[in-house]
């Protein structure tokens, strides 16, 4: 990263981590994961979607305050869960113990020795990171998450989206992951909605 890149994507990692800071620090649960059936019928759907079965090693990207992580580690041997937002992380430690937190900016941070992975999940923070300033560095990401699987290895994206725009671009997220060298296994949109938004959930293999 040259040192113009890394000014930019550091400036765009302080507004984001800046935002989700104050969202958690509003109230706990700031986005009802524990309480509102469209939320809870995604966490199962995503539960799902990583196949029967134990797992090794498991990222998870973007684990806010850990109501997916708890999930993760009833099932995994090992879960390292990443966010930018340290007031999320201090509930996420609570909620899950096992579970190994890490605060970062995903478009600067690698696992290095802790990976690769069995699982990868990255839910609702791809569209955070989206921004026209970091635009050659948010494409070089996709690659970056790829490395991070083993060989067999399964990526989950879940994102939220209302209407048509916002679904293409979603799916744009897992076309770009099938251009860096995965295969998609499954695509769906779990019934539960919230207000009009739904959940893209799409599963992809390293090949």
């Amino acid at each position: 990263m040259t040192f113009w890149s890394a000014v930019r994507v550091s400036w765009q990692a302080f507004k984001t981590r800046r935002k989700m800071n104050r969202q958690f620090g509003k109230r706990e649960d700031p986005f009802a994961y524990a309480t509102t059936p469209y939320e809870g019928a995604r966490l199962v759907a995503m539960d799902e979607a990583l196949g029967p079965g134990p797992l090794g090693p498991v990222l998870e990207v973007g684990c806010a305050e850990g109501h997916f992580t708890e999930k993760l580690i009833g099932r995994s041997s090992r879960v390292l869960a990443v966010d930018i937002s340290a007031v999320a992380l201090a509930r996420a430690r609570m909620r899950a113990p096992q579970a190994v937190f890490i605060e970062a900016d995903l478009m600067s941070w690698e696992p290095g020795a802790e990976g690769p992975f069995d699982a990868v999940i990255v839910a609702d923070v791809l569209y955070y990171l989206d921004r026209a300033g970091v635009r050659a560095e948010f494409s070089a990401l996709f690659l970056r998450i790829v490395s991070w699987l083993k060989p067999g290895g399964r990526l989950l994206l879940a994102h939220g989206f209302s209407g048509d725009k916002e679904l293409a671009h979603r799916r744009s997220f897992r076309e770009r992951f099938e251009s860096a060298g995965l295969r998609l296994l499954a695509e769906t949109i779990p019934e539960a909605d919230r207000g009009g938004v739904r959940c893209l959930l799409s599963t992809l293999e390293k090949i």
